[in-house]
């Protein structure tokens, strides 16, 4: 019966220890995704910023990529539906 309560002891400091490990490693990855976010949101802010002075300066051309672009997509779009 000793036997049995000693292994049920080290069961549960190994489970224990297992545990928090666990939880350091998932503080450790919401940590690394946070920053990894926020380098992302930062790098589209800089890319949509560049986008729109873009837009500004080169209206005519502007337009004719997203009249393209939508010509594209209705035509993709079509095919998709008509199968």
């Amino acid at each position: 019966m000793e036997n049995v309560k000693k292994l049920e002891k080290e069961l549960k400091d190994v489970i224990e220890k297992e545990k928090e490990a666990l939880n350091e490693a998932y503080d450790d990855l919401v940590i690394k995704l946070q920053k990894e976010r926020d380098r992302l949101q930062k790098d589209l802010r800089k890319e949509y910023k560049q986008a729109k002075k873009y837009v500004k300066k080169n209206p005519e051309v502007s337009l004719g990529t997203a009249l393209a672009g939508g010509l594209i997509a209705g035509v993709i779009i079509a095919k998709i539906l008509n199968r």
